[in-house]
């Protein structure tokens, strides 16, 4: 059975190119804000690796989502990986505050997205 990834995204492109790199390895669910990602985790608690997350959305953007979920005390149940175009240092240390330590840059590379995936859910294991 494939280990299930949450890929929050409004933008359906990038949705189809993560899913596109990732689905031989992992079963992709997707989400297209933060609300939306916040019913299918509570939905899907335990059954959920990793969490893909973009920051720039409508609704509930991906900081909102940290904050949701930080209330929830559902952190430390999965890692989150923040997939950005913006990727600059200020952006990294936000979210670094906010507890993310990883991140994939946009655009997509496939080694990169399959090496920090693999870190962030064997981090978690070994906490």
């Amino acid at each position: 059975m494939l280990q299930k990834i949450l890929v929050v995204d409004d933008d359906d492109t990038s949705r189809e190119i993560l899913a596109e790199l990732l689905e031989e390895k992992y079963e992709i669910i997707h989400a297209r804000d933060g609300r939306e990602a916040i019913g299918i985790l509570a939905i899907q608690m335990g059954t959920i690796e990793a969490v893909l997350l973009d920051l720039v959305m409508p609704n509930l953007d991906g900081f909102g989502f940290l904050k949701e979920i930080k209330k929830k005390k559902w952190k430390a149940n999965f890692p989150i990986i923040v997939v950005s175009g913006n990727d600059d240092e200020e952006n990294r240390e936000a979210c670094r505050r906010v507890g993310v330590n990883f991140f994939i840059s946009k655009p997509y590379s496939s080694e990169e997205a399959h090496r920090v995936i693999k870190e962030a859910i064997e981090s978690k294991k070994n906490k």
